[in-house]
């Protein structure tokens, strides 16, 4: 399912893995959580199985996609804006929180745009435990997400032409999925009681308000760092990597994205962004 989006060739075969320092695929050593991963599995796989108290996990939202793309900005709207939704507030790998969260929905949202990477083995987790996963795959105007910082590192763009592409392959090759849903950075921000819709009804959620009211209420635990400050959904950045501040870093992605013009039409950007719109 599409929203918002060009005609991208389908991929046959799934692309190579990215490198590990930009996909992240393994978990890094935490202590003590690491150590107490068996038994957190094993508790979580008991309540699912009814051995023990608790709500069995049902299905699972994984949110992901490109970085810079929303994922943040959607996650916050479906927390706020959402009815007996497990949530976590922050960024958590999908299948961690599959495996060992605790079971009090029994459905849960996770965010983590790499996750993109995953999206397989992911969904075949749920399959083997007798549960399902549905994705929601951000995506946005591939100038818009080079151009973009990160609060950890102000100074610098966030994401290299080089590990765009690795994102660009994977969301290419998941689209063909019927268990995923790409949606837009620029239909979520222009046109959201759309997107919310589409949401809901492709995930069987339930809202509790419209995505237009979330500001009222944001979860007090709610990681707000990557949206660079919390404010109502608008458009006004949309077209920002047309700033001059952005000249030079324009034409070095120019150079290291060559067939650029090609990949916008394929994805719906080769006109104004704004006249993007929810289908």
């Amino acid at each position: 399912m599409k929203l918002d989006q060009g005609t991208a060739a389908p991929v046959t075969h799934r692309p190579h893995f990215p490198p590990e320092s930009l996909a992240k695929r393994q978990p890094t050593f935490q202590f003590p959580k690491t150590l107490l991963l068996p038994a957190l599995r094993y508790i979580a796989r008991s309540k699912d199985r009814g051995w023990l108290p608790g709500v069995p996990l049902r299905r699972h939202i994984v949110v992901c996609g490109f970085p810079r793309s929303g994922t943040t900005l959607l996650q916050l709207l479906l927390e706020s804006c959402t009815r007996n939704l497990g949530t976590f507030g922050r960024e958590r790998r999908a299948l961690e929180a599959a495996a060992v969260a605790r079971r009090s929905h029994a459905v849960i949202l996770t965010k983590r745009p790499k996750d993109i990477f995953l999206i397989p083995e992911i969904a075949d987790w749920h399959r083997s435990n007798g549960t399902q996963a549905l994705f929601i795959l951000m995506h946005r105007d591939p100038r818009a997400v080079l151009t973009s910082r990160h609060f950890s590192s102000p100074q610098n763009y966030y994401l290299k032409c080089s590990d765009w592409q690795h994102f660009h392959q994977h969301w290419k090759w998941s689209l063909q999925r019927s268990d995923v849903l790409s949606v837009s950075y620029e239909a979520l921000t222009s046109s959201p009681a759309a997107v919310q819709q589409l949401i809901n009804s492709f995930a069987s959620l339930d809202a509790d308000c419209c995505f237009s009211d979330f500001l009222s209420r944001v979860p007090p635990n709610f990681d707000l760092r990557a949206l660079n400050g919390l404010r109502q959904t608008e458009t006004t950045r949309i077209n920002a990597w047309k700033l001059q501040e952005h000249e030079q870093r324009m034409m070095q992605i120019s150079r290291e994205l060559p067939n650029l013009p090609e990949i916008l039409d394929e994805m719906g950007y080769s006109e104004t962004p704004q006249q993007n719109s929810a289908a």
